[in-house]
């Protein structure tokens, strides 16, 4: 990591094996597995430096969310949040909007002998869930990538039929 800000070389498009969702990030990012059976994706912007990723994959729920379900995914949201040592929220939202729920915050904590700073998206749709997540190894490292994990999540596509799913209305014929 430089002092300089990070530069984009060049852009490519993960595409989850389902068809699920796919972003844009920069194409010399390493691509990893995801452990504990997840399925999606890990990138790291420096193969030398594996506490500094985005990730992100999907979940299909047993039953389907809705808007109204956003008080209790909020709290199991930030009860699974609250096991990190040393936790300190940065920043948080979350949102219902249609069918949809999402929730985000900006966390830092101890991992071992370091200071890790992590955002964490999450976002459920119909019987899907999405998490994305975004961590420096360090406070420094996070704002240094910052840019480039913005830019992943601002690209982000979720399959039309995972929108429709959430929200009835989308998939009702319009009337005349």
């Amino acid at each position: 990591m430089s002092d300089d800000a990070p530069q984009f070389t060049g852009i490519t498009r993960y595409h989850d094996l389902g068809g699920r969702f796919s972003f844009r990030y920069p194409w010399d990012w390493s691509t990893e597995s995801l452990d504990e059976g997840r399925d999606g994706v890990m990138l790291t912007p420096e193969a030398n430096d594996p506490g500094t990723y985005v990730a992100a994959w999907v979940s299909r729920l047993p039953t389907v969310v809705s808007a109204d379900d956003l008080p209790e995914l909020r709290d199991a949201f930030d009860s699974g949040l609250g096991s990190l040592p040393e936790l300190h929220v940065l920043e948080a939202h979350e949102d219902a909007v249609g069918g949809a729920v999402t929730v985000m915050r900006t966390v830092m904590f101890r991992d071992a002998e370091y200071i890790r700073q992590r955002c964490i998206r999450s976002l459920w749709a119909g019987e899907t869930q999405l998490v994305f997540v975004y961590q420096g190894a360090t406070p420094r490292a996070y704002e240094y990538w910052l840019s480039m994990s913005n830019y992943c999540w601002a690209t982000l596509e979720l399959a039309e039929e995972i929108w429709y799913s959430a929200d009835p209305e989308l998939s009702r014929p319009r009337q005349s």
